[in-house]
């Protein structure tokens, strides 16, 4: 990669330009979204209020910008593939968006990120190097694969959303991790999508941490989760993005035991305090039936323990 202002330019200027995009775009766009009807209900405030829904188009916008200001002041090489990536997060972001808008179907969601992702399959290199075992040929089965890949980072990304800033934060951890392992490798590929992407998540978390003013909406979750995914294919950090992806993992078998119909919620907030009963299908409702708390502190909890799990895979990544 060429770099005739240098990395650290380059990518400061992105992050600082996709912060303030979207820290201008949100103000902006909340009261459009109010008046258009586009809200949804804080299920786990006691009032239950009305907030501004589908935010996630100015992190896109943020976004966006950015990724322009990368490529007007450091030289990518490989512009082709970043293209590619560029059209597979928008594509996962404008299902997000139609989702918001009209309820998508579960495997409506599942299908349309992996179709919009197929070129960005036929683009990679189908081998990819597993720690400790080697490199792998995947041959033409990548072009399936990647996509696989992205269309369940994409409503991975989704799993664990439902409370203030849960999800938007759960992103700025795993993309700070991602860019620190790109940077280790000297694989700057993927850090063309995630410096703009942290800005933006970052200025998002400002209206979107508790008490919420915005919600992310599918439009962010969706976007977000492919753009960590394909970031992390682009660095060729195969394993340990789908490491860092473990709690959401692990929230997809929870909420499977429920066949999907089961929401990350409380139960009962009037007391200050979220309250769960009921059949356990979700990290949320383990840490509800754990004792009395704030939906601040499970917030807290959640990002504590993605936060440890992305240093254990810095650590390990370090020594191998």
């Amino acid at each position: 990669m060429g770099n005739p202002l240098g990395d650290e330019i380059a990518f400061g200027a992105a992050f600082a330009i996709a912060l303030a995009m979207t820290y201008l775009a949100i103000p902006w766009i909340i009261p459009k979204l109010k008046a258009r009807g586009i809200v949804g209900k804080d299920l786990n405030k006691p009032h239950k209020p009305e907030v501004a829904e589908m935010g996630g188009i100015a992190v896109i916008m943020g976004f966006f910008a950015g990724v322009g200001v990368l490529l007007a002041l450091d030289g990518v090489t490989n512009k082709e593939l970043l293209y590619v990536s560029l059209s597979t997060v928008l594509g996962a972001g404008f299902v997000g968006m139609i989702d918001d808008l009209f309820e998508l179907r579960q495997r409506q969601k599942a299908f349309f990120p992996f179709l919009l992702a197929l070129p960005l399959g036929a683009a990679l290199s189908p081998i990819i190097y597993i720690p400790f075992i080697g490199e792998l040929d995947l041959g033409i089965w990548m072009i399936l694969a990647a996509p696989f890949a992205i269309t369940c980072a994409a409503n991975a990304g989704n799993m664990l959303e439902g409370f203030n800033g849960l999800g938007t934060g759960l992103g700025i951890i795993m993309s700070g991790t991602l860019i620190m392992l790109a940077f280790m490798h000297d694989r700057l590929d993927g850090a063309y999508l995630l410096v703009p992407l942290m800005g933006s998540l970052v200025a998002f978390l400002w209206l979107n941490k508790y008490p919420a003013k915005v919600f992310p909406g599918d439009t962010l979750m969706l976007f977000m989760g492919a753009t960590i995914a394909a970031a992390g294919m682009l660095s060729e950090l195969y394993i340990q993005t789908t490491i860092i992806f473990i709690p959401m993992i692990a929230e997809f078998f929870l909420k499977l035991r429920g066949h999907f119909k089961a929401e990350n919620y409380c139960t009962n907030a009037d007391n200050g305090h979220l309250e769960f009963h009921g059949a356990i299908e979700s990290i949320t409702h383990i840490i509800m039936r754990s004792g009395k708390l704030s939906e601040k502190t499970l917030v807290n909890s959640i990002w504590i323990l993605e936060a440890i799990l992305c240093l254990a895979v810095v650590t390990v990544d370090l020594a191998v």
